[in-house]
């Protein structure tokens, strides 16, 4: 049996939640279906998926076998649309939602160059810093940090970045710098939150030292660009993305602080429904925004 077809038979099974209803969905008997799945796991010689009379599991190697076999699959099958539709023009409409910092300074420019490249494929960009239900709300392609994705979402990495706190100079020599982040409690903080409530939850340490911190907000919006202007203000201190502080840092208007407490890079990702991953104009976007996206990984 090829392993693309005991790919496609394991995947289908896992996300239908039955060997019953994978042969229903894919035209075949049950016991074809628990034969290859068999098949899969004498040639890997491990157990994917624990099965009884009432339920079944994956085990650890089948979550990790899972999240690479359905990438696959999907790689796979964008490839296959992508030459054999290579001689046809890409048209369409494409719908895509992005945060707004990220929105404004990468996206919007990197669609003004996709539209001139493909003027038969009509754009909707929305900004908006709430995680929006891509599939109910129609969206093609979704930029978030850090996604969760199940399994009627695909992700695909774009760059990490810094996470730094950050204020400037004249609020820290009113106030002092923080050199611990409970400290942070006596000071004036501005959070980001897609809620309406004046607090947050910041991160700090790395490994085993890694935490989150309730941060209490003295200014808080469901904005993400604010607590940057808030901080140029002088107003208090912010954690930030670094792509969005960096020339503020180098221009002196604000400092980093906390350094010794920076958390693990965020991942920032594009998201797409699993039935979009055929679509030839949500491969060249993703492909083509991944490349632009590049110099932020060195930032």
């Amino acid at each position: 049996m090829h392993a693309i077809t005991e790919l496609e038979v394991f995947v289908e099974v896992v996300q239908q939640g039955s060997f019953s209803a994978a042969a229903r969905r894919l035209g075949l008997a049950s016991s074809v279906i628990a034969d290859r799945v068999s098949g899969l796991e004498k040639r890997l010689g491990v157990p994917l998926l624990l099965r009884t009379t009432r339920r079944q599991s994956l085990t650890e190697a089948g979550e990790a076998y899972f999240d690479e076999a359905r990438r696959i699959l999907s790689d796979l099958t964008a490839l296959e649309h992508r030459v054999t539709e290579s001689a046809r023009a890409v048209r369409g409409t494409l719908r895509v939602t992005a945060p707004n910092p990220l929105g404004h300074a990468w996206i919007a420019p990197f669609i003004e160059q996709f539209a001139a490249r493909y003027p038969e494929i009509a754009l909707h960009l929305t900004l908006d810093d709430r995680y929006a239900d891509i599939v109910a709300e129609g969206f093609d392609v979704a930029i978030r940090g850090g996604p969760s994705v199940d399994a009627n979402l695909i992700g695909r990495h774009l760059f990490d970045t810094r996470r730094v706190v950050v204020a400037s100079p004249a609020y820290l020599a009113r106030h002092g710098t923080p050199a611990q982040p409970e400290e942070l409690a006596a000071h004036r903080c501005l959070v980001f939150n897609t809620q309406p409530h004046l607090f947050a939850e910041w991160r700090f340490g790395r490994g085993e030292h890694a935490r989150r911190q309730r941060i209490a907000g003295a200014l808080a919006s469901t904005s993400s660009t604010l607590p940057v202007t808030w901080a140029l203000a002088g107003l208090g201190l912010a954690q930030k993305s670094w792509w969005e502080v960096a020339q503020h840092v180098a221009d002196g208007r604000l400092v980093t602080v906390l350094d010794a407490f920076e958390p693990e890079p965020a991942s920032f990702y594009a998201i797409h429904p699993v039935n979009r991953s055929r679509s030839r104009k949500v491969a060249l976007f993703v492909d083509q925004l991944v490349e632009r996206l590049a110099p932020l990984n060195r930032a």
